[in-house]
């Protein structure tokens, strides 16, 4: 047996012997269906534009338009955008009675796509839109159609105020909402499975933390190392789609036996 090998076969006697998992899955998650990440060198979105300029809530406000250009164009990627084998894998795992839930910093909504349920949009969706105001969610189609009719900065139809895509900017707390349902979700997890993310971005990168303090095992997939692979299980530095799918059909091959 191969050492690639003997990783993904440690990975899933993990997953076997565990009865409450979470996954938690960043950009990574989302690259193999044409997302681009943001910090990636030479690839990420944060390498060709400066985040504080167009992805910060005061240069929102400032410059709604210049800005709105850009996260149309990113939209326009998130919405073509299809699950790809790891979003398919979850799936499947949460199929066989393993996967309690998905914790994710992606917005695209690939997960709820592939049809896995139980998932905690930390960061947001791009599916949706907000006033600043009045906190109306609106269908992100109701902004992007007052853009295209020409209107540079969308507002709402109830009070008139600012709408933006109902996604976490720079200088936006995460929600008080959204962090509950996470922290209900880990509360008596014994595995929690990374997946594609770096483990940079806080509140977030506390998680992993969380769940072991608590108890829990940790396994993360992602191409680069994280600042948490000294503490896991079992790591595997590669894409999601090249090993996740193994892993999970070595599952199900052992609990079918």
């Amino acid at each position: 047996m191969t050492e690639r090998e003997q990783l993904i076969a440690k990975f899933a006697d993990l997953i076997l012997v565990s009865k409450n998992i979470v996954a938690l899955t960043g950009a990574g998650m989302s690259t193999e269906s044409g997302i681009p990440d943001f910090r990636s060198p030479g690839t990420g979105l944060w390498t060709k534009v400066d985040p504080d300029e167009f992805a910060s809530i005061h240069s929102y406000v400032s410059s709604t338009s210049k800005n709105l250009k850009l996260m149309l164009e990113m939209g326009t990627t998130i919405f073509r955008a299809k699950p790809n084998k790891g979003h398919k894998a979850l799936t499947q795992l949460q199929k066989m009675g393993k996967l309690k839930g998905v914790l994710t910093q992606n917005i695209d909504g690939l997960h709820s796509k592939a049809r896995t349920k139980n998932v905690v949009e930390l960061h947001g969706t791009a599916n949706e839109s907000k006033c600043l105001r009045c906190k109306r969610v609106y269908p992100i189609t109701t902004l992007i159609n007052q853009v295209l009719r020409g209107k540079n900065s969308p507002t709402c139809e109830e009070c008139g105020g600012l709408l933006k895509p109902n996604a976490i900017f720079f200088g936006e707390p995460l929600e008080s909402a959204v962090l509950r349902k996470a922290d209900e979700m880990i509360a008596d997890l014994d595995l929690m499975i990374v997946l594609g993310s770096s483990l940079l971005v806080y509140p977030v990168a506390f998680y992993p933390h969380k769940a072991i303090a608590a108890g829990a095992k940790l396994a993360i997939i992602n191409i680069q190392p994280t600042e948490m692979d000294h503490q896991a299980e079992v790591v595997i530095h590669d894409k999601i789609g090249n090993v996740l799918p193994q892993i999970i059909e070595r599952v199900k091959d052992c609990l079918n036996k």
